[in-house]
């Protein structure tokens, strides 16, 4: 129906004109010998004879482009004025008895015998070719009709072939860009190219939906089975955690060596647990800045919670922090989590005797905060250092398993919270990280929130941070 449309709308005009210019070629063939019997009717019926004969020097007459003058039978005239005759038309005139025409592109002369004898014997008469006129108009209607058809033809592709056409393929543009988003335009199907279109498109909607429907409720299902977990593992882990320090405590000998090798490996499957779950969170696009958490309060806790892991470990863990509350935007279990894999890797990779050095400072008349972990264990080397600073918790090439998952979560919060991280080797040994980031306004962090992370992490002296 569209095509046959299109058709009808291209030759229509075409074809229009083309038949009017037929007509006016037909009605101008017809009218040739009209028009010029009309004219010399016309010129013959004004010729007086007797008035011919009274003033031949004067007679003759001219009326725009239409002049008649009278000769004697050997083509002379006795007014002055008049043009010469042309001598085959003089001489076929006296000879046939009859009026002779000669016709040009643009004038038509004849030249008839007239009444009696003398000055007055013939008549020669000239006018434009109304022929020539009528071919200008013709030509000129003939122009302005193909002009018009063109026009006509234009006008009408645009309305009815352009417009609907661009107006689907805009829609098919709109529809192609919100595939797969809730705000999906449905576009119109038809029995043509574009409505094939419009049909893939729409299936290729329905089955992304339906695909990121299944992997919601597959990663849903995933969360929520490794939040189980974690919350299964914690009491059981917490008993032998707290099982263990009493033995490592109180044995000697082998017995102290392997109960603080077990103490160790339980602190590395609490915080295994406990950053699987943080990662699962961070990996669904978690609010980090949802709350606010008080960092002296959590580095006072922090030192508290693995000055005991730090001790089986032959390693001395020290806070120094402010006296002042100093709040900070960010979610208080991920605080914490960023914070502990610090200190737990700072303990970890420690050499016995060594020393764990966590300060909180203030800066920029308390506009923004300062934390460092500090460790006087062997270090890292260059490549691995440099290494830090690109690897993101969400990268291809970074899929971490143990220990690097608890550093990369750190990096992760600390980005999301606007936080900037640093890792610099120490000049003699050791490596220092620092957090920095801004303060909360002391009106807007007077206000101290209960601290949800003490439901995730246990009870304080649990030190569930994790390794790495």
């Amino acid at each position: 129906m569209k095509r046959r449309l299109l058709r009808l709308v291209l030759w229509g005009p075409v074809l229009s004109v083309a038949v009017a210019g037929l007509l006016l070629l037909f009605s101008l063939r017809l009218a040739r010998a009209t028009l010029r019997e009309t004219m010399l009717a016309t010129q013959l019926s004004a010729v007086d004879p007797d008035a011919c004969r009274a003033a031949p020097t004067t007679w003759g007459w001219r009326s725009g482009d239409i002049t008649m003058f009278a000769y004697d039978r050997v083509g002379r005239s006795a007014n002055p004025d008049a043009p010469a005759i042309e001598p085959d038309l003089l001489r076929r005139a006296t000879t046939s008895g009859r009026l002779i025409q000669l016709t040009t592109p643009d004038r038509i002369m004849w030249v008839a015998p007239s009444i009696g004898e003398g000055p007055c014997e013939v008549l020669r008469g000239s006018s434009r070719n109304p022929e020539a006129e009528v071919a200008t108009r013709f030509l000129t209607v003939l122009a302005a009709a193909i002009v018009g058809g063109m026009l006509l033809a234009a006008a009408g592709t645009y309305w009815f072939v352009v417009l609907p056409l661009r107006t689907r393929i805009d829609g098919l543009a709109v529809a192609a860009r919100a595939v797969g988003r809730p705000a999906f335009p449905p576009p119109p199907s038809s029995p043509d190219a574009l409505g094939n279109i419009a049909e893939v498109l729409t299936q290729s909607h329905v089955r992304i939906v339906e695909a990121r429907e299944a992997l919601e409720r597959r990663n849903r299902a995933l969360e929520e089975h490794l939040a189980g977990i974690a919350h299964d593992l914690r009491t059981p882990l917490l008993s032998m955690h707290l099982s263990l320090e009493t033995v490592a405590g109180a044995a000697e000998g082998e017995l102290r060596t392997a109960s603080r090798r077990a103490l160790s490996d339980v602190v590395y499957l609490s915080s295994m647990v406990e950053n699987l779950h943080q990662a699962t969170r961070l990996r669904h696009d978690v609010d980090v800045m949802s709350g606010t958490v008080d960092l002296t309060d959590l580095v006072r806790r922090l030192e508290k919670r693995f000055a005991l892991l730090g001790r089986h470990a032959g390693v001395k863990v020290a806070a120094t922090t402010p006296e002042r509350e100093v709040w900070v935007p960010c979610t208080p279990a991920l605080a914490e989590r960023a914070v502990a894999n610090l200190v737990q890797n700072a303990i970890e990779h420690n050499t016995k005797p060594g020393h764990v050095a966590i300060s909180l400072v203030v800066t920029n008349s308390g506009g923004r905060f300062e934390l460092s972990v500090v460790d006087d264990g062997p270090g890292l080397p260059e490549a691995t250092l440099a290494s830090l600073h690109r690897e993101t918790f969400l990268a291809d090439e970074a899929r971490p398993r143990g220990p690097a998952l608890g550093l990369l979560i750190t990096k992760e919060v600390a980005r999301r919270a606007k936080w900037s991280v640093s890792f610099e080797a120490l000049a003699s040994t050791g490596l220092q990280v620092r957090l920095e980031g801004a303060v909360n306004p002391p009106i807007a962090a007077s206000v101290r929130q209960d601290r949800p992370d003490q439901k995730e992490g246990g009870p304080e002296t649990s030190p569930d941070s994790g390794r790495g």
